[in-house]
């Protein structure tokens, strides 16, 4: 599948066996993106992982 990325607008393209809430990488940005739903393709930039800090 091809799109669009929601960052830079580079051209992406998602293997048709990737699944929602999978993390791709954009290859012009490097920006990750998660895989909101897959019918239809819907991406959105990953959240960042938080920090615990040992809590």
């Amino acid at each position: 599948m091809e799109t669009e990325c929601v960052s830079c607008a580079g051209t992406l393209l998602i293997p048709a066996d990737s699944y929602q809430g999978e993390i791709v990488s954009c290859p012009g940005c490097a920006t990750e993106l998660e895989i909101h739903s897959t019918h239809p393709l819907e991406l959105a930039i990953a959240p960042e992982p938080e920090e615990d800090w040992g809590e």
